[in-house]
């Protein structure tokens, strides 16, 4: 990884930091609370983002098959 690269993502990791130490001080909990939170949050929203491109493949496939069963049709 070069090294504005990591100059990016530190800079990303502060920017949420500080964000999560707002959100714990306008809820009145610990910052460990809201990271936790948050951590928490990603990895549904990426079970999520899995879940859907999963759904899609398997609607793209289906009508991948549909529509090379239905030229196999028309071709005999």
């Amino acid at each position: 990884m070069e090294e504005d690269e990591l100059a990016q993502i530190n800079s990303e990791m502060r920017y949420i930091a500080i964000e999560l130490m707002k959100i714990a001080t306008r809820r009145r909990i610990s910052f460990r609370e809201v990271l936790n939170e948050f951590i928490q949050n990603v990895y549904t929203l990426k079970r999520a983002i899995t879940r859907q491109a999963h759904r899609r493949a398997r609607r793209r496939a289906k009508r991948d098959a549909q529509t090379e069963s239905t030229a196999k049709k028309r071709l005999e």
